[in-house]
């Protein structure tokens, strides 16, 4: 019985691995492909999390204005804010949004 535990641990390992490994398609699997595929759209609100060396912690519902290069650029209070990429920790987006840009980016020809 013990051997069998231990096949079936093994199986269940190997599966979560799998699990991990999955990509799906058009979905970015970087914060600088979430914000390239946000920047498209102006209308679109994030709010960023960002490493407690910056002087603002957070960027609550900043409008993405673009990203260039290993910068995102925010409108934030009337203001633009630059942002480098690895001073952000996290981006929270809106559900609708995120499948709005997806489908959207789904949709495109690639020819």
């Amino acid at each position: 019985m013990g051997k069998d535990c231990c096949k079936k641990e093994s199986r269940d390992y190997e599966s979560r691995r799998e699990c991990k490994e999955f990509r799906v398609k058009n979905f970015p699997d970087s914060i600088r492909e979430l914000l390239c595929l946000l920047a498209k759209d102006d209308e679109n609100r994030v709010t960023a999390i960002l490493k407690n060396t910056c002087e603002d912690c957070i960027l609550e519902d900043a409008c993405l204005v673009a990203v260039i290069g290993d910068l995102a650029v925010f409108r934030y209070h009337d203001k633009f804010k630059f942002v480098d990429m690895d001073c952000i920790c996290s981006i929270i987006v809106d559900c609708e949004t995120i499948l709005d840009e997806l489908l959207e980016s789904s949709n495109q020809c690639k020819c």
